[in-house]
């Protein structure tokens, strides 16, 4: 019996996958869709179509954005629950991920293996939210699963595998972000980054697209929940929730849920009417790096005053997709003031098998390793 480990986190902007090894993400946004009509010729390599067993279809990733950019005005409601902590025990969530699940299996080149496999899965929750949802995630990956997925311009596929209740767990983003960086990829401590955990204090900073987990660990490694959070203030929605805001005059259709996805188009340029009546454009990429400064900016305040402008912290880690944007200029704020050198606060590796992955994989690749270390 072939066994397939996967890690997955479920990021409220990007759902990012390691399955036996394998990296892989996707956009996470699902939305409910009548697709009997669909034609063919439009379809892509980012294509996913999700279709339950009882006929209900979906798109997912990419796809879905441009869904939702399109029919914005009609889908808004749905998407200001699925950017919080509701997307956990939404219908949406346990098709995202269905999908992460196949995917696994195709890319690993299991497919034909799928019914007899033994499948073993640890999904990474925000810090806060671990405890509230841990139980519903577990019982929505557990059992048997039976849909079919289309990808890109191939064939529409069947899947149907069971996962055991006692083969899923579930981890703290912010603490599979810490067994990333001092773990090995057996999930035994790595000697050689152990002086985090060992001669700290450490607070690791896990940015997101909706949180920013926070956790304090203690000289030897003890987690202390006392001055663990999940800031939902200074992560990338946000920054989207600024730039939306900044440009509602012109654009008053542009919501922060789709900041990202008109990124990812033309160069990350919009067109709006200006004063005179003619078409010009709004160069998004340009703001977002503004709204970052000043994000960032608002954050560093914030840890000035909740934790004492990091005097008490021997080395502080960063890690995550936003940690990362915003990573230069938390460095360069405790460098100049003296407290924090880079050798004291660092940018996670987020390293597998010897392979370096784009920091995004971060919580990943550590709740990869923690699987394992439980295997």
């Amino acid at each position: 019996m072939s066994q397939l480990r996967i890690g997955v986190d479920v990021g409220f902007d990007h759902l990012k996958v390691i399955a036996n090894g394998r990296a892989f993400k996707f956009p996470f946004n699902v939305v409910e869709t009548d697709e009997r009509k669909l034609t063919e010729y439009a379809l892509r390599d980012d294509f996913l179509r999700y279709r339950g067993r009882l006929g209900t279809t979906y798109r997912v990733g990419q796809y879905a954005r441009e869904h939702i950019f399109e029919n914005i005005t009609a889908v808004g409601d749905v998407m200001k629950e699925f950017y919080d902590e509701h997307r956990f025990v939404s219908e949406e969530f346990s098709v995202g991920l269905d999908v992460a699940i196949a995917l696994a299996i195709e890319k690993n080149g299991l497919y034909h293996e799928q019914q007899s496999l033994d499948i073993r899965l640890i999904v990474a929750l925000p810090h806060a939210y671990r405890s509230r949802f841990a139980c519903t995630v577990v019982g929505r990956a557990a059992g048997e699963h039976r849909f079919s997925l289309k990808v890109g311009t191939g064939d529409e596929k069947k899947y149907c595998f069971t996962i055991n209740s006692e083969n899923v767990f579930t981890v703290s983003q912010t603490i599979a972000a810490i067994l990333g960086e001092t773990s090995d990829e057996y999930g035994n401590i790595d000697e050689a980054k152990a002086y985090y955990l060992t001669q700290g204090p450490t607070l690791v900073l896990d940015g997101g697209y909706y949180t920013f987990g926070i956790v304090a660990v203690s000289r030897g490694g003890s987690v202390d929940d006392n001055k663990a959070e999940s800031d939902t203030q200074h992560a990338m929605k946000n920054v989207n929730m600024r730039i939306a805001d900044a440009i509602k005059d012109v654009r008053p259709d542009v919501r922060h849920y789709v900041i990202e996805y008109l990124l990812s188009k033309d160069d990350g340029k919009i067109r709006y009417l200006n004063q005179d009546g003619k078409a010009d454009f709004i160069d998004l990429k340009k703001i977002k790096r503004q709204m970052i400064h000043e994000v960032c900016a608002d954050f560093i305040d914030y840890l000035n005053q909740k934790y004492n402008s990091l005097l008490d912290y021997r080395y502080v880690l960063v890690t995550g997709g936003t940690g990362a944007c915003y990573y230069q200029q938390l460095l360069a704020a405790y460098k100049d003031a003296g407290i924090l050198d880079d050798e004291h606060l660092l940018l996670t590796s987020s390293r597998l098998g010897g392979k370096q992955y784009p920091i995004e994989f971060a919580i990943a690749i550590g709740a990869y390793k923690g699987l394992a270390g439980k295997l």
